[in-house]
């Protein structure tokens, strides 16, 4: 039963933990609606109090109103209040610069961190109240403790199929192996954990869900429209391929989860190696500062580019630059790391460098 794959996804990965607020992103979807109503069923439990948050973008008059006014109608039935927030998405986009799918995105996130953080003050819970507001990207190197993690969660419904079609849309871009780990059960935005609790279940099996517990979600019709990448994936590419392998959102999900468990392990070495060559001066201060990170490069040298490419990455995240770090870049770096002779350096997106010196690989947003 899909309610038991979402139980064992939720202990496997410890998604939800006794207690837990969970701020629900609630489109009115079929996805979104799945999950709200298997929370709610494993509400009691779990002990979980349920917060529903939807987003209307005024994309599409009238089918977006239909969208809320179904939204808040199902959170009445099960005596919840729905969060609403009414945003002309377009125009934000047009003012900060933005497609209209990042200014989407950044507008579902500002609602569900500012509920969230209501959530948290009224709950008491400081640690997600206080959690800074600064987006931390999925693939952003550093470990978070389970100690600090807050008991506030942002739940959002991908499923296995979103995670087949994110995994091909990045070998289409041109993605590297930690890309091939697609969406992550969990990760933080602004210090709060966004957790996706039906990624291990297909898109048939959440729309027989919905058919059989009598849900009626409402359909986004621009879903069905081949006129994004992503589109194309779902409606044509996918196809095509279950010609040749008729699983092959399963094969894709497997692949995920087994380049998920290799860049775990690969970054987890690459943390070491980090706080290793992490040069300090006499006083027993290390460098790395808002401005710049400084290792040990014959250190650095030696370790296999696996791990010093994520060692690099990691060193320029800890001063601002989380992305756009090319294969091409990393490249250059090995060649002057691997040199002893004289200065060196490779200029880095936005301004960043790194600079070969006195035995010294350092990571600075200037050369000065």
């Amino acid at each position: 039963m899909l309610i038991d794959t979402v139980r064992q996804t939720i202990n496997a990965h410890d998604l939800i933990r006794q207690g837990d607020h969970i701020v629900l992103g609630l489109s009115g979807g079929p996805d979104s609606v799945c999950l709200f109503h298997v929370l709610l069923r494993l509400s009691a439990e779990l002990g979980l109090t349920i917060h529903p948050v939807h987003v209307n973008h005024r994309f599409r008059p009238g089918a977006a109103e239909r969208d809320q006014a179904y939204a808040e109608m199902i959170c009445a039935k099960a005596g919840l209040s729905c969060r609403t927030f009414v945003v002309d998405v377009n125009a934000l986009a047009e003012k900060l610069g933005m497609t209209s799918e990042e200014a989407g995105r950044k507008v579902r996130y500002d609602a569900f961190y500012q509920v969230a953080q209501e959530v948290a003050e009224a709950s008491g819970d400081h640690a997600a109240a206080d959690a800074p507001g600064v987006e931390i990207d999925a693939d952003a190197p550093g470990d978070h403790d389970a100690a600090d993690t807050p008991n506030v969660r942002i739940a959002v419904a991908q499923n296995a199929n979103d995670q087949a079609e994110t995994i091909l849309h990045r070998i289409l871009r041109g993605t590297g192996t930690d890309g091939l780990s697609g969406i992550a059960y969990e990760r933080y935005e602004r210090g709060i954990p966004v957790i996706r609790p039906l990624l291990d279940v297909p898109r048939n099996e959440i729309e027989a869900y919905c058919r059989e517990n009598g849900l009626d979600p409402v359909t986004d019709h621009t879903n069905y429209e081949p006129i994004y990448t992503r589109n194309r994936i779902r409606l044509e590419l996918l196809p095509l391929l279950e010609e040749y392998n008729e699983n092959i959102v399963g094969t894709l999900t497997r692949l995920g989860r087994i380049a998920a468990a290799d860049k775990e392990y690969l970054w987890r070495e690459a943390e070491r190696a980090y706080a290793r060559l992490l040069r300090t001066d006499d006083a027993g201060a290390n460098h790395a500062d808002a401005r710049q990170v400084v290792l040990d490069r014959a250190g650095l040298a030696e370790l296999p580019d696996a791990i010093r490419h994520r060692v690099i990455a990691k060193a320029f995240s800890e001063i601002g630059l989380t992305s756009d770090i090319s294969e091409e870049r990393l490249r250059a770096a090995d060649e002057i790391i691997k040199k002893k002779q004289a200065p060196k350096r490779v200029q880095f997106p936005r301004g960043y460098l790194l600079i070969v010196k006195q035995g010294q690989a350092r990571f600075c947003k200037s050369a000065d």
